[in-house]
């Protein structure tokens, strides 16, 4: 349906050259879009700095990630969720102090740690997980 929309308006604008119509000609669904990019980093959003750390070696330490998470900035919180016997569950999430440290630890997703590929992406994403909804 919007294609044939977009034939109509082209198809209007070669039958009318007055200016109203070239600034009918774009479409309005994408000026939001550019807004949102603007501003990627929300300071009131407390997980815009956080990210996840999937795929871990279960006999990782949580200092050791730490350690080597820091590397890529200032952590300002850092989570190791356990299972039910107490043991790693394979998972981290990182928050950091600036959007730079959130930019350098997204560039390990896909790594070789330890022996295992890491999948690390902003914890608020969940768009490309396995979960029920994903």
């Amino acid at each position: 349906a919007k294609a044939k929309a977009k034939a109509k308006a082209k198809a209007a604008a070669k039958k009318d050259d007055s200016d109203d119509v070239d600034e009918e000609d774009a479409p309005p669904a994408k000026k939001p879009k550019v807004e949102a990019a603007a501003k990627p980093f929300d300071p009131d959003d407390k997980d815009a700095l956080k990210v996840f750390v999937g795929g871990l070696p279960f006999s990782t330490s949580p200092e050791q990630i730490q350690k080597d998470f820091a590397e890529c900035g200032e952590i300002a919180d850092f989570h190791m969720p356990k299972n039910e016997e107490g043991n790693p569950r394979g998972i981290a999430f990182v928050t950091y102090a600036t959007p730079e440290g959130l930019e350098a630890a997204l560039k390990f997703d896909g790594t070789d740690y330890g022996g295992r590929y890491l999948t690390v992406k902003k914890a608020g994403d969940k768009s490309k997980g396995k979960g029920k909804d994903g």
